[in-house]
């Protein structure tokens, strides 16, 4: 684009004026009117120079086009050009191409004369347009350069405007490749949809790239607790994490970092997301918590989970009001099957019993060893069923008892406190219930 520009621009001096060898310049930045203001030139274009002139240019910007602005002092300026007659020619002018002139005129143009008319933007010069070889073989008035700056002036901002897109390009290129060749996933989203999404984000979530386009709100790729934060970011872009579960095309969920950047695109505020799939270590931490809230013998809740998590089902209770109970229990006699037995048979019972009690309550109770043979069972939503519970639990641990360990008659022993909204019992109170109730149990044997 903008060697069209430049190109054009050398076509229509020489159209519109009688200067018939035309170079045109354009500097990576812009430069003043002084001797430490100083551009490269990022290209040319010219018309009636021979192919010699323009290995000469070739060469000079190969080596690394180094212009000047002293060029530019006000002794040589006519109207908004520069005429530089020959002797006065700075020496940092270069490059030096010869004159072909071939009209001579008394008090005219002469061979080593330079006529420079700035591309002006602002206060700044970004190329400019040298000439040679004027058809009356005259100098230049103001009259005549009027045109040629009226030109250059156009070009200036048509320029500027080639850049600013051939930068645009470059960097989509550069960001195309950045983040197609990336390990990451990477959406822009915006007003609701989804404006760019490189190949890993399209793995990532199991969607092909016109699917996902077509989405709207994009923020129903994750888990509906995180939505509300993410629309806020789409709506008032700004950097932030989070930490969230995608949900896949194909109805699956996936944990994934997300980490964002307020941009602009296409002339809009927007958001990028970098998304990082973090599944297996949420899967190794899950493991790792889960051990730890483990009892390795019987695979039960430990007391360590119990301590944990109670305060949080009993706060629940209160909020909605609705009973909680907790069932304490132990086993009759163990103390004599690790005598008599020994201490692999007590922990082959305590295996089984664990089995036992975990196969007779609901998938939302727990069960939890508190520590050797003594088991807490968490009921929520629970208080006029657990008399039931507890017979059958009774009866369940004495029959296996009969069948297994004929030795030692192995009974439970059961006791339970229900926190209800009317009494509102502390844990510490709950617990100490629940204990005096099973040895009040026991004591009936």
């Amino acid at each position: 684009m903008i060697k069209e520009i430049l190109e054009e621009l050398a076509s229509s001096v020489v159209q519109h004026s009688p200067y018939r060898r035309v170079l045109v310049s354009f500097y990576d930045q812009a430069i003043t009117p002084a001797p430490d203001s100083t551009a490269h030139v990022l290209d040319f274009a010219t018309e009636g120079l021979t192919s010699n002139d323009q290995r000469t240019i070739r060469l000079f910007i190969a080596s690394g086009g180094i212009i000047r602005g002293d060029k530019y002092r006000p002794s040589f300026r006519i109207s908004n050009s520069y005429y530089i007659p020959a002797g006065s020619v700075p020496f940092s002018v270069a490059p030096r191409i010869p004159s072909r002139r071939r009209f001579i005129s008394p008090h005219g143009w002469r061979a080593g004369d330079l006529l420079l008319i700035p591309c002006r933007l602002n206060d700044g010069i970004i190329g400019q347009v040298s000439v040679d070889d004027p058809r009356d073989g005259g100098r230049p008035t103001p009259s005549k350069l009027r045109e040629l700056e009226n030109l250059t002036s156009v070009a200036a901002i048509a320029l500027v405007e080639a850049q600013q897109r051939e930068n645009m390009i470059e960097r989509h290129k550069l960001f195309s490749f950045l983040t197609d060749n990336a390990m990451t996933g990477v959406l822009i989203v915006q007003q609701r949809r989804v404006r760019y999404a490189n190949d890993r984000a399209l793995a990532l979530f199991g969607y092909e790239r016109d699917e996902l386009f077509a989405m709207e709100p994009w923020w129903q790729l994750f888990s509906p607790d995180d939505r509300i934060a993410l629309r806020k970011g789409d709506e008032n872009p700004s950097p932030g994490d989070l930490e969230t579960r995608g949900i896949r095309g194909d109805g699956g969920t996936i944990w994934l970092h997300l980490q964002s950047l307020a941009m602009d695109y296409e002339g809009a505020p927007a958001l990028m997301l970098n998304i990082l799939d973090i599944s297996e270590r949420v899967h190794t931490e899950e493991l790792l918590r889960e051990k730890a809230f483990r009892d390795p013998l019987t695979d039960l809740y430990n007391r360590h989970y119990f301590d944990e998590s109670i305060q949080r089902e009993l706060k629940r209770s209160q909020r909605y009001k609705r009973p909680f109970t907790i069932m304490m229990t132990d086993l009759t006699n163990f103390k004599r099957v690790n005598d008599q037995l020994g201490h692999q048979e007590g922990d082959r019972i305590l295996r089984n019993v664990a089995r036992l009690v975990q196969e007779q309550v609901r998938e939302s109770d727990w069960v939890i060893r508190y520590g050797g043979d003594e088991f807490l069972i968490i009921l929520p939503e629970t208080g006029v069923q657990v008399e039931a519970l507890a017979e059958r639990l009774r009866r369940i641990v004495s029959e296996w008892s009969s069948a297994n360990v004929p030795e030692v008659r192995i009974g439970i022993d059961i006791g339970w406190a229900t926190w209800t909204s009317d009494k509102d019992f502390s844990l510490t109170r709950l617990l100490k219930i629940a204990d005096s109730n099973m040895y009040a149990e026991k004591e009936k044997r």
